[in-house]
């Protein structure tokens, strides 16, 4: 896609399908508003002392420690249970779900009666994160168009930005303010989109590719129509191209799958294909913790203490700023998903990442762990920060809540996202548990060794993961190898638009380990959907 190809050709269904998932954005990235309002409401004196500790000492090491760690736990069991909900009863249902659980710990967070009530609350978030996340993504990739799926996959992360923003402009505000009032106002935010999706979710359309799964043939494709395209002629329902080529890709593969038992859990390992897809999938998961956040997110003051910057007010105006950079960053980053591919835009988050801690680590060590006062010194490291973290946003943030769901096909979207899931949130709770103690005992040397995980992923995704821009669901099926990405070719009768480029480590039309049935590459390759299915 060209630069302004997006911004171009807006027809009836493509504002009816932004509209619906802007809509349904509201359920948030499960991130933005953690890492902006979270973060910094549990570091206020005011809710410290509410809590019963003095806020000259701050709560517990033992005890702080577990306030972040215990929302990526909820998150990892949130999208273990979602899986079974999102195969079961549908992706709209789950994601009500969701909603009511994030009404109920935003209540719980507003009331904090307690430090216990306070880890239960976050539990709950987590696992409320953990059915929204998984929900939105699913959907957003299911209904999305080809040229356009990674841009509108990434509505959840610009309004999980945006409502961040507005908390941490509360949250700066009442900093100089030493009531319960003004935390409970900015937890409070939370209440306006679950309660805005709540309201939006009956009058969304079910994915058609579950209701294909479910058998729900006609709902499919009037669903498709209303997204794709198409007219009634004669009491008939006629789908245009587009939604005809799309109902046809989606036919094949899900048919494919489901009578080889490619939807059953020995699908995840069972071939080579299978494997190599279930290696993006979790890896692509397990790179965001090692990137210093979990210092960043929930012991900015300590980390801006040692910088010389001591005014709390001065600390969360600057995560105010931050914000604002990623309100920014979340709609250029969705956007060049794209323009530039997937596998560009990991590329370069974790990249610079990579030389952005180098430079942490070198200004740390060279002059705050010597004890050295030097205020420019102080301001050039928290430059460093916001810019790494704009640029994480940017190109790192819009691809990996996107790519599980991307790349796995219909009947394990949902389990595989879950499992990949539990690898992100198992990584993020070790990183998170253990980052204060890295931080009190490895100084500046600990920016060093994340920013020795970061090369590390960077060769991972430089070397084995593929681009999957411009595709549709199906062609992803293609780039993997699969026998459904044989199938979906033979009905379409087109050929595999794999990148060139792409570092596959084996051929798609070649030794294809999956492909039972030999007969989906006989015939001639225009034949219809319907004699490549029967």
């Amino acid at each position: 896609m060209k630069w302004s190809d997006n911004l171009r050709h807006w027809d009836r269904c493509k504002i009816y399908r932004y509209v619906i998932l802007l809509g349904l954005s509201l359920s948030g990235d499960g991130w933005s508003y953690e890492a902006s309002v979270i973060a910094s409401i549990i570091q206020m004196p005011s809710w410290i002392t509410h809590l019963g500790y003095d806020p000259a000492v701050g709560i517990p090491d033992n005890k702080n420690q577990w306030i972040g760690p215990v929302y990526s736990l909820g998150q990892l069991v949130g999208g273990l249970i979602a899986a079974f909900f999102l195969d079961n009863l549908g992706r709209k249902p789950t994601m009500v779900i969701g909603a009511l659980l994030m009404e109920l710990s935003t209540a719980l967070l507003v009331w904090s009666g307690s430090f216990g009530i306070v880890i239960a609350a976050r539990v709950i978030e987590g696992v409320s994160i953990g059915f929204l996340l998984l929900g939105y993504q699913i959907y957003a990739v299911e209904i999305a168009a080809k040229e356009d799926r990674g841009f509108v996959s990434s509505f959840s992360l610009m309004t999980g930005n945006f409502f961040g923003l507005l908390a941490a402009g509360l949250v700066y505000g009442v900093s100089y303010s030493a009531s319960n009032t003004g935390w409970r106002a900015a937890l409070g935010i939370t209440f306006i989109p679950a309660t805005l999706l709540l309201v939006i979710l009956p009058w969304v359309p079910e994915s058609p590719r579950y209701l294909f799964e479910k058998g729900k043939d006609k709902e499919c494709r009037r669903v498709l129509s209303k997204l794709h395209g198409g007219h009634q002629y004669e009491g008939e329902l006629v789908l245009s191209e587009a939604a005809e080529i799309e109902y046809e890709a989606m036919r094949a593969a899900i048919s494919w799958d489901q009578a080889h038992g490619q939807d059953k859990w020995s699908a995840f390992w069972k071939t080579k294909a299978a494997r190599y897809r279930s290696f993006v999938a979790i890896s692509s998961q397990c790179f965001w913790p090692w990137n210093g956040g979990s210092i960043f997110t929930y012991y900015y003051t300590i980390v801006f203490s040692s910088a010389g910057i001591t005014d709390p007010h001065l600390q969360f105006g600057i995560s105010g700023i931050q914000n604002a950079s990623w309100c920014v960053g979340g709609i250029v980053g969705g956007y060049l998903l794209d323009v530039w591919g997937r596998r560009t835009n990991y590329l370069i988050g974790i990249g610079q990442a990579a030389i952005m801690l180098v430079i942490q680590g070198a200004i740390t060590i060279g002059i705050f762990d010597k004890g050295i006062t030097n205020r420019a010194a102080g301001a050039g490291f928290v430059s460093v920060y916001l810019i790494q973290w704009f640029l994480w946003v940017t190109f790192f943030s819009p691809v990996v809540n996107m790519l599980p769901a991307e790349i796995y096909s219909a009947g394990l979207r949902a389990r595989g996202y879950a499992i990949a899931n539990v690898f992100s949130m198992g990584m993020g709770f070790a990183t998170q548990y253990s980052a204060l103690p890295m931080y009190r005992h490895m100084h500046g040397w600990v920016w060093i060794f994340f920013a020795g995980c970061m090369a590390i992923a960077f060769l991972i995704i430089y070397f084995t993961y593929p681009e999957t821009k411009g595709m549709t669901l199906e062609e992803v099926e293609v780039v993997f190898g699969t026998g459904a990405g044989q199938r979906v070719k033979a009905a379409l009768g087109k050929s595999s638009p794999v990148d060139p480029t792409t570092p596959l480590h084996f051929r798609p039309n070649e030794n294809i380990e999956d492909e039972m049935d030999k007969t989906t590459t006989e015939g001639s390759p225009k034949q219809r959907m319907s004699e490549a299915v029967h």
